[in-house]
C-alpha cells in the first residue's frame, strides 16, 4: 500500500472530495460521524456546522478516534468554535490520549512557544482570543491535573496574541503561581507560559528551581523585542 492508501485509511480527504457531499442533509452528515469508513467521518466532521449538539459529539468520540486525519478534521472544527464551544472543551482537558507532561522535563529547543501536548489544550490555544477570558477564569477553579494543560493552551495563546498578554493578567497568574507554590509541574508550567509575559522578567531573572527553563523564556521575551 503506497503513501497515498495509508493516509486515506487514516481519513485523509481532499477538498474536491466534498463536492459529492454537498447536498447530503444534516441527518445524513450526523450519521457518517459513527460510519467505519474515516473518510466519511472527516468529511462529515467538516460539512456539519458546529452548534451545542456537533460540539458535545465530537467532544465525547475524540477519544475513541483512531484515525489520524478524522482527529484533526474533530480538532480544527473546534478551533473555529465561540466561547460557549471553549466553555465545554474545558472539562476534557486531561483526558484524552496519554501525552500530557507529569513532571517537568528539560527545555524545548525550539524557538517558539512549545506546542501544548494535550489535544484539548491545543486547540483551546489556537481558538481566537475572545474566549481569554474564559480561560482566565477556569484557571481559577481546575483541579491540578487540568490546570496544568490549561495554563499550556493560555501560555500559546498569549504568546501569538500579544494583546492579552496585559500586566492585569500577568498578575492573576503569578496568584496562581503563589497559591500552588508547593507544585513542582506547575510552577514549571507557569515558567513557560511567563515567556508570552514581557512583564514576567523580573519574576524569571529571580527563578531559583527551574533555571533552565526561566533563561528559556528570558530569550523568547528578547526575541520578541528585537
Amino acid at each position: 500500500m503506497d503513501k497515498y492508501q495509508q493516509r486515506k485509511q487514516r481519513g485523509w480527504v481532499e477538498t474536491s472530495e466534498l463536492l459529492a457531499y454537498k447536498d447530503k442533509s444534516l441527518s445524513e452528515l450526523k450519521a457518517m460521524l459513527t460510519v467505519e469508513d474515516a473518510r466519511e467521518r472527516t468529511i462529515a466532521v467538516q460539512l456539519l456546522p458546529l452548534d451545542c449538539e456537533l460540539t458535545n459529539i465530537l467532544l465525547n468520540s475524540l477519544a475513541n478516534e483512531s484515525a489520524l486525519y478524522t482527529r484533526l478534521a474533530i480538532m480544527e472544527k473546534l478551533e473555529h468554535g465561540d466561547q460557549a464551544t471553549a466553555q465545554k472543551m474545558i472539562p476534557f482537558l486531561a483526558s484524552i490520549g496519554n501525552n500530557q507532561h507529569h513532571s517537568p522535563t528539560s527545555p524545548s529547543k525550539k524557538k517558539s512557544f512549545p506546542l501544548p501536548r494535550d489535544l484539548i489544550a491545543r486547540s483551546l490555544g489556537r481558538m481566537n482570543p475572545e474566549i481569554f477570558s474564559i480561560l482566565l477564569e477556569s484557571a481559577q477553579r481546575l483541579p491540578l491535573s487540568q490546570l496544568s494543560e490549561l495554563i499550556d493552551a493560555i501560555g500559546y495563546m498569549a504568546f501569538y496574541h500579544p494583546e492579552v498578554a496585559t500586566t492585569e493578567n500577568f498578575h492573576q497568574f503569578l496568584e496562581i503561581q503563589k497559591r500552588y507554590r508547593d507544585k513542582p509541574l506547575i510552577q514549571w508550567k507557569l515558567l513557560i507560559c511567563f515567556s508570552a509575559f514581557p512583564q514576567s522578567v523580573d519574576f524569571l531573572l529571580q527563578e531559583k528551581q527551574f533555571v533552565s527553563e526561566a533563561q528559556r523564556s528570558l530569550k523568547l521575551l528578547a526575541a520578541k523585542e528585537d
